[in-house]
């Protein structure tokens, strides 16, 4: 479906890739366990591959916008290696890979643009102020399992110590303050504890409201029916409800502000990047569209490599523009291999990340 919808798209410059057991299409434009808290830097265990058993050929379509100067953020990442099979690849005017794939042994310049694909909906501003830790969690980020650990993750993180401000993301009216004692808004009654839902007042979504959550707070300063703005303060970080330690659970919600199975969607497509920073999301499917869970996927670019799963719940429902099934946001500008594997082979895309965009690439396993 999606290789056929965005087939009409104009501006691009495609090529060619063979790939032994992949067929993949690429494009460049661009809770909970109950919610533990995650160390910092875990180990990560490598999920197992995927059989392929096919030889199928492979498009890779990139496009993308002008650039801007990069402003790093704090690096999250977590340490490790994957064991990578070689690959060889390349067409006119695309980096060479060889060796170890996902290393370019040339860096073209930036892609052309294409503004076919979906619309970004960076609506959010970040839910804890600068001057904290006010970037997402990736070692247990939207649709994870921190490696088999957890339950799927219906929201993202934010570590920070107890006390920490938490700020609105947009105007809003605030829906509900206070405990979810008697409103169940998660798996069970008590799971978020202290908890703040606000709906944005400003946008909707294909005609469906849109709400956000916070969870585990220690403190709560707003009343149900306050008018908020971006950057008042609602609540404070804590442990409240079903928590190990202190941090923010977000949560972006479609319709439905109660439906913990139904309705969450990933913050990393709703809170704006850093400047000079943008996002990739894409998904990896079989060869009927069926979304393959709890795949690792690799990053790497500028800096230590960086880490991403499939979804792994049926409650972890993916954009209703991108159809994703992973993402990984505020990565700086730049190119980037996109690396998914399968036995002892390993495969990678290039895809070069623009700021303020979301970037798409596509794995098709036949």
């Amino acid at each position: 479906m999606y290789a056929h919808r965005r087939s009409s798209y104009t501006n691009t410059r495609s090529l060619i890739v063979q790939f032994a057991g992949l067929a993949l299409v690429a494009f460049s434009v661009s809770a909970c366990m109950p919610d533990p808290v995650i160390p910092p830097t875990p180990t990560r265990t490598p999920l197992p591959d995927l059989p392929v058993t096919d030889t199928p050929t492979a498009t890779a379509i990139i496009a993308d916008l002008p650039p801007a100067t990069p402003q790093p953020p704090p690096t999250t990442a977590p340490t490790g290696a994957e064991p990578m099979a070689e690959v060889t690849s390349g067409a006119p005017g695309t980096p060479t890979i060889t060796g170890t794939p996902g290393t370019a042994t040339s860096t073209p310049p930036p892609p052309t643009p294409d503004d076919g694909l979906p619309a970004d909906h960076y609506w959010f501003s970040r839910p804890i102020p600068t001057g904290w830790t006010d970037y997402l969690d990736r070692t247990y980020a939207y649709g994870s399992t921190a490696g088999g650990k957890y339950r799927a993750h219906t929201g993202g993180d934010f570590y920070n110590p107890s006390s920490t401000p938490v700020v609105a993301v947009a105007n809003a009216t605030v829906m509900h303050a206070g405990t979810d004692w008697e409103t169940q808004f998660g798996p069970a009654l008590q799971f978020y504890g202290n908890l703040v839902v606000l709906q944005v007042t400003d946008n909707t979504l294909n005609g469906q409201l849109v709400y956000v959550l916070y969870g585990h707070l220690s403190e709560v300063y707003a009343q149900a029916g306050q008018i908020v703005k971006p950057g008042d303060i609602i609540g404070a970080v804590g442990a409240t409800g079903v928590a190990i330690g202190p941090h923010l659970h977000f949560e972006v919600r479609i319709g439905d502000p109660y439906s913990y199975t139904a309705s969450t969607r990933n913050p990393d497509l709703w809170i704006k990047p850093y400047y000079g920073f943008g996002t990739l999301a894409g998904r990896v499917v079989d060869k009927s569209g069926t979304a393959l869970p709890q795949v690792a996927v690799t990053l790497r670019g500028a800096g230590q490599p960086r880490y991403a799963w499939t979804y792994a719940g049926a409650e972890n429902r993916p954009d209703d523009a991108w159809g994703e099934t992973f993402t990984y946001g505020d990565l700086p500008e730049g190119w980037y291999s996109v690396t998914t594997s399968s036995g002892s082979r390993a495969y990678t895309q290039d895809v070069y990340i623009r700021p303020g965009r979301t970037s798409w690439v596509e794995f098709v396993f036949q």
